[in-house]
């Protein structure tokens, strides 16, 4: 390097404005300078014969790095432009004014230049990314790739957006001979006669996290399932072009640098090449960064901001993904962030952050089966909540699998899991957890026998499973927390689940319900210092319609769109029964129950439906039988209730059939809009077989079969449920026996609401007893398209 690199910029050589008279009329168009203007003072050095264009891209490079406005505009081509344009004021108080606007239009050009773009056909995508965005080789071929100007790379507003970092170091790479070039100041003129030289410089940012960041090499930049990954990075080369000849042209000095970022700068004639040269990118890796990593994470726990903490964290994890210790407190750091969201969602207040993370995760076991709008925010778009919620489980995830891990993180992950309705692995990491903690540590059994319970009352009340063996067992594991638990919160978060596992048991017992909702309110009014969580707990979705003080509070709600609609169509009173039970006992023995219709797909077959007495029956003293087989070929007998219509059914019914062979068949009815035309899925349980029926004009079509597990014994539960939730416009049938569900799947979607009811095929005869109705509207879509 040259001894003149050490030089500081100085005005310091007078140039008469006669020598610009004496060239007459400025090149391109430019106006002469005025007479009575003062001179521009230039640096000899830049005129020395021993100055290389190489030196002069260095320094040019290093001034711009460093933010040496002055120093950087002199060597500007751009911006010796500007100060010619401005010949006719006082050069001297214009020159630092103009080498100042000429800096700022520079750095704005810069920001836009790697600003985000939406990514077209994606709402909410930004196709651009991260830092520089793509700058490699493997990505020229992508809709948002650029050809970045040389300066980019060294740019402060680019590589100086991180508080602190440091500038990068600038070497000369490589110089090419000078050639001839056309410089267009003016495009409707013809360009002028200069050299070019253009001179490869190495740029290295010499700290990996606070390194601008682009895309890694082969990385999708298209939308796509896959994470798009980015990286800081560690060294690239730039190519800028120097042009000499510009005294020729009326300029003070020979030889300047081409800025390529500013509009209506002189540019070269020349088709123009990558400023960064898309082959000589090079990225940070893990090993290289192990200093920079351990010493950063002692920074970001001393760091008191959330949301700097988190941007440190993520800066780091580019470096390593699977780094356990950096998951480990990133996110124990989202975890407890979503857990103050929570309260601040639930208009909540507690004493101390303890009792505060209990009312969050109790906000939040509670909203997770109800109303899920708070982990989706579909409405709304991009949410804080949401994606705290969404982080924190992978974070946490690789801390536990690299030995990071303790009993608290894994119970707070398999919460995680559980708001995430994936009880089956919350499950999995609390059982295991419960078992592991020895019996007189009561304490922690209590909180992880109500985490459990809390899973299994997700599951429950999600899949709408009222009658599955979990129902008993999440009500044993609550009283067992509530009787270990010593503290009233711990009780009350406990005392909650029987609450809504009371809501959600069929038949429901409302006196057991007010039993608990009175002990929870006990443990309540002896909490000090919370406010806000009573509206919660008796004003949810799930229980609010069974307590009349629920039905006058209103609790907080998350922002929505137009189209979804609110969630008190969960809890409000409707204007017809959505939930019906027939016992037919009652009803007259020897009568056909009221509200109901029977006929037969065959004419002349009156079918033999009737109340009969039966004190064994599942709940005695009466039963509906049908007495009369039907042995014609296609003859289903039908018994339907003709006051109301369903459109999303839950139905179950105790079948016991009494065969004179085993070809007959029992069952359901459901979506009838007469006797001719409605869908049936019956049951023959000594052969293990279930089958889907479409009857259309009368006329029978099979939509599916296959086997299943009947429970030995005369009685049997046949339950169908027709859900939407993964598949909106075509809702599918669930179908259980005696409590597991079936994989017997129709060959169609079931259209359309209808009536519900019962139906015999072939030789058998079937008693019937607690039909139970439920129109599922909580599983109804949300939005068009559904929201979930």
């Amino acid at each position: 390097m040259h001894s003149n690199l050490n030089k500081t910029f100085q005005l310091t050589t007078l140039m008469a404005l006669s020598l610009l008279s004496y060239q007459g009329v400025m090149a391109q168009g430019l106006p002469a300078a005025d007479q009575s203007s003062q001179a521009i003072r230039v640096d000899v050095s830049l005129e020395a014969p021993s100055v290389h264009p190489a030196d002069l891209a260095l320094r040019y490079a290093e001034a711009m790095a460093d933010g040496k406005v002055e120093e950087w505009a002199a060597l500007d081509l751009a911006c010796l432009m500007r100060q010619r344009q401005q010949a006719r004021s006082s050069l001297l108080q214009a020159s630092a004014a103009t080498a100042k606007s000429c800096w700022e239009a520079t750095m704005e050009a810069h920001s836009s230049l790697v600003a985000d773009e939406t990514e077209p056909g994606i709402i909410g995508a930004l196709g651009r990314g991260t830092g520089f965005g793509l700058i490699h080789a493997s990505h020229q071929h992508a809709d948002f790739w650029k050809n970045y100007p040389p300066a980019l790379a060294i740019s402060p507003a680019v590589v100086k957006k991180d508080p602190g970092a440091p500038s990068p170091l600038l070497k000369v790479e490589k110089a090419f001979a000078p050639q001839s070039a056309g410089l267009v100041f003016d495009r409707n003129a013809p360009p002028a006669d200069v050299q070019k030289t253009r001179i490869d410089l190495s740029v290295t940012y010499p700290d990996p996290l606070t390194a601008p960041l682009a895309l890694l090499p082969n990385e999708p930049w298209w939308a796509s399932p896959v994470i798009r990954r980015y990286g800081p990075i560690r060294t690239l080369v730039v190519r800028f072009t120097i042009v000499r000849g510009l005294k020729a042209l009326g300029y003070p000095v020979d030889q300047a640098v081409v800025n390529e970022a500013l509009p209506n700068a002189p540019f070269i004639a020349e088709p123009s090449v990558a400023g960064i040269l898309p082959s000589s990118p090079q990225w940070w890796d893990h090993s290289q960064s192990q200093i920079h990593i351990q010493q950063s994470i002692q920074d970001v726990r001393g760091t008191d901001s959330f949301q700097e903490r988190v941007r440190k964290f993520q800066r780091l994890l580019l470096l390593n993904p699977k780094e356990s210790q950096i998951n480990a407190l990133y996110g124990t750091d989202l975890y407890l962030a979503f857990i103050q969201d929570g309260l601040a969602k639930a208009n909540m207040t507690a004493p101390d952050q303890g009792t505060g993370q209990q009312l969050g995760e109790l906000y939040w076991n509670i909203q997770a089966q109800t109303w899920r709008q708070e982990f989706t925010e579909v409405a709304v778009g991009h949410s804080p909540t949401a994606e705290t919620f969404y982080l924190a489980m992978p974070a946490l995830e690789v801390a536990i699998q690299g030995g990071q891990g303790n009993q608290e993180m894994e119970r707070r992950l398999g919460a995680l899991y559980r708001w995430n309705n994936d009880s089956a692995s919350a499950l999995a990491i609390h059982e295991r957890l419960l078992q592991d903690i020895p019996p007189q540590n009561t304490l922690r059994r209590a909180q992880m026998l109500a985490e459990i319970s809390w899973d299994r009352v997700q599951w429950l009340s999600w899949n709408r499973r009222y009658d599955h063996p979990w129902m008993n067992q999440a009500r044993e594991e609550a009283e067992q927390s509530v009787n270990l638990a010593t503290t009233p919160l711990e009780k009350m978060i406990a005392g909650e689940a029987l609450v809504i596992l009371d809501s959600l048991a069929v038949p429901r017992d409302q006196a057991r319900l007010q039993n608990h909702l009175m002990q929870i309110r006990t443990w309540h009014d002896q909490l000090t210092g919370v406010e806000g969580i009573w509206d919660h707990l008796v004003g949810n979705d799930l229980v609010k319609s069974l307590i009349p003080e629920g039905i006058n509070i209103t609790v907080p709600a998350s922002a929505r769109s137009p189209e979804v609609m609110p969630n008190e169509v969960h809890y409000r009173i409707q204007d017809r029964n959505f939930f019906k039970t027939w016992n037919f006992d009652q009803e007259d023995v020897g009568g056909l129950p009221s509200g109901f219709s029977v006929s037969s797909t065959k004419k002349g077959v009156a079918g033999g439906w009737k109340i009969a007495a039966d004190s064994h029956a599942p709940s005695p003293p009466n039963v509906i039988m049908q007495t009369s087989p039907c042995t014609k070929e296609q003859c289903f007998q039908v018994m339907f209730g003709d006051q109301q219509t369903h459109e999303l059914p839950d139905i179950v019914v105790h079948i016991r059939q009494h065969f004179t062979s085993t070809q007959g068949e029992a069952g359901i009815v459901l979506a009838a809009r007469d006797s001719r035309n409605f869908y049936a899925v019956t049951l023959n349980a000594p052969s293990d077989r279930l089958r889907i029926y479409r009857i259309e004009d009368a006329l029978p079509r099979l939509l599916g079969e296959g086997p299943v597990q009947a429970k030995n014994g005369p009685w049997h539960v046949l339950r169908v449920q027709m859900v939407n939730s993964a598949h909106v416009d075509h809702p599918r049938l669930e179908i259980y026996v005696d409590g597991r569900e079936t994989t017997v799947m129709g060959s169609e979607p079931i259209k359309g609401e209808g009536h519900v009811g019962l139906v015999t095929t072939g030789d058998t005869a079937a008693q019937f007893d607690g039909l139970r109705v439920m129109e599922m509207i909580t599983n109804r879509p949300l939005s068009r398209p559904a929201a979930y």
